[in-house]
């Protein structure tokens, strides 16, 4: 059941609302808003459905608007997740497309989209942390309607241009669906990462996980699982005083004996090997 969230109100001469949303286990239930709203991921990436597609994946590279009324449900992929939310109001949005500049976008905010995000956003964002870090909040609250309308003024142009720009393929939308595989095994690697938890946590099936992983980067997630494990290992090994066996238990491996084997495979030596001075 959709419900309205109002956003923006009368009383409120802005017509943006940004919101920054940062943490994990990030989800909300289907509903819609009383204005337009835009997606853009800052970390990890988020899982997008809405009344007239699919769930989709929305990367760190890229943005989705999602018109007023429209009913969707967001979720964040697993591990470290940190998004902005920019609601626009519809009203102004209509007046703008009166105006050359806004005409092409005006036609399209009938229709939700994923789009790939550019140098020009990528630079407006950071240019928002930066200023929200080093300007007292007063200042930055003076500063933040300007940053909304660039961030929207970029989006809009993206978006309005989108029959001249490539859609991403199914292998550009597998590769970003794999890099945040990636990100999670690394910062997960203390915790359960079979095949089976890692789809669950993605919502994928354990073939369609590990046809796609291998599709992308030609090794599979069990490998890359495990060449991750030895990586962070021997870092552990080589710059603390941990004993092998605390070493394993913080890579997710319960027998230092399988650590060892694992490092002859990678390594071609072992930890207490490593570790030795030279």
């Amino acid at each position: 059941m959709a419900y309205m969230s109002p956003k923006l109100n009368g009383n409120s001469p802005d017509v943006f609302h940004l919101e920054t949303t940062d943490g994990s286990g990030y989800a909300v239930d289907w509903h819609a808003h009383d204005c337009h709203m835009l997606l853009l991921p800052l970390q990890g990436g988020l899982f997008l459905s809405t009344e007239s597609s699919q769930t989709a994946h929305i990367s760190r590279q890229s943005f989705s608007f999602v018109p007023a009324d429209f009913a969707h449900a967001t979720q964040a992929a697993p591990g470290r997740e940190k998004h902005m939310t920019l609601y626009v109001d519809p009203s102004w949005v209509t007046r703008q497309g009166r105006m050359n500049g806004y005409r092409s976008f005006a036609k399209q905010v009938q229709r939700t989209g994923i789009w790939q995000g550019t140098e020009a956003l990528d630079n407006i964002l950071r240019l928002h942390d930066q200023l929200q870090g080093s300007t007292s909040p007063e200042a930055f609250e003076r500063q933040l309607p300007h940053l909304n309308h660039l961030m929207f003024e970029e989006c809009a142009r993206v978006i309005a241009c989108q029959e001249t720009q490539p859609q991403p393929t199914e292998h550009q939308q597998h590769a970003a669906l794999v890099r945040d595989i990636q990100r999670y095994v690394r910062e997960n690697l203390e915790t359960d990462l079979s095949i089976e938890s890692i789809g669950h946590q993605f919502h994928l099936s354990r073939r369609h996980l590990t046809r796609i992983f291998k599709a992308v980067t030609n090794e599979t997630l069990l490998d890359f699982t495990n060449r991750t494990r030895v990586d962070t290992a021997a870092r552990l090994v080589s710059n603390t005083a941990l004993s092998i066996l605390d070493v394993s238990l913080a890579v997710g491996l319960h027998s230092p004996s399988y650590l060892t084997r694992l490092f002859h495979r990678h390594l071609g030596l072992s930890p207490g090997e490593l570790r030795k001075p030279r």
